[in-house]
């Protein structure tokens, strides 16, 4: 059932956020990585799938669904609860920084000015901190969800890409048929089970496509044997995938309940 609208008022009251942003995550263990290489990125996470009661994954598949990130790290620890997964999340059981991300795709949904311009306001704020500290700032806006920023104007722009021409941002997608996407926006798609034939036109048209192994030796062997006919990097050495090399299959190994995801979307 789709939540009641939320006002930005109750969001601000409801939402805290860190580091005075509400909408982006400061760092994380795998973005932090980019350091190294004198970046500093930004994710936007809203609620995947319908946790929401919003549809933010349409090219979603039952493996991904179930594997996703969303309860990967801090956002899936719950005292007494152990690693929460999908079901839990979509059954009430929240912790604080889920409750977060639910709040900010309902914002999104229904209160969609205000979610902008305060979108605006944390990447200017994001811009500024980061080249303080002398790194490049990026931004992933679908850190868990598969939104067409390139498809959403603002202040009389084409979309908030454009009002930051400047700015790298990149994200991961399941959708093939991305139009009209910015010179600044980089996208790699998204293997998964059931999408091989979408996986393939996107690697034909000149997108790099990630995907999922068991561990860490899996992914060595694809990096040795190749994969789907492409040569495959190593896509856990930074989170920085506008930096990838082109043609290529980008190798992840498998975290949180995507360890025993049996679907065929973690490749054995």
């Amino acid at each position: 059932m789709t939540k009641p609208a939320l006002s930005f008022s109750e969001f601000k009251r409801i939402v805290k956020g860190s580091r005075g942003f509400r909408l982006l995550t400061v760092g994380n263990p795998k973005t932090a990585k980019g350091e190294g290489h004198g970046y500093f990125t930004y994710i936007l996470h809203l609620s995947p799938a319908r946790l929401s009661g919003f549809e933010v994954c349409a090219g979603r598949t039952k493996g991904c669904t179930l594997a996703c990130l969303n309860t990967a790290g801090r956002g899936g620890i719950m005292a007494g609860q152990g690693i929460l997964t999908h079901a839990d999340v979509a059954n009430g059981v929240q912790n604080t920084i889920q409750r977060a991300r639910i709040n900010r795709t309902r914002l999104f949904f229904t209160d969609r000015a205000a979610f902008m311009a305060l979108l605006v306001k944390e990447i200017g704020k994001a811009i500024r901190l980061a080249r303080k500290n002398d790194l490049v700032p990026v931004f992933r806006l679908n850190g868990t969800s598969d939104i067409r920023w390139e498809s959403i104007a603002i202040d009389g722009a084409a979309s908030i890409m454009s009002l930051f021409p400047d700015v790298q941002f990149y994200d991961y997608t399941k959708l093939p048929n991305r139009k009209n996407v910015p010179a600044n926006y980089a996208l790699t798609f998204s293997l998964a089970d059931g999408n091989e034939v979408w996986a393939r036109m996107a690697l034909n048209n000149g997108m790099n496509v990630a995907a999922v192994f068991r561990d860490e030796s899996r992914v060595a062997r694809a990096i040795s044997e190749g994969f789907l006919g492409r040569p495959v990097f190593n896509g856990d050495m930074s989170d920085l995938r506008f930096l990838d090399p082109k043609g290529h299959v980008i190798a992840l190994y498998a975290k949180g309940n995507a360890k025993g995801d049996q679907s065929g979307f973690v490749r054995d």
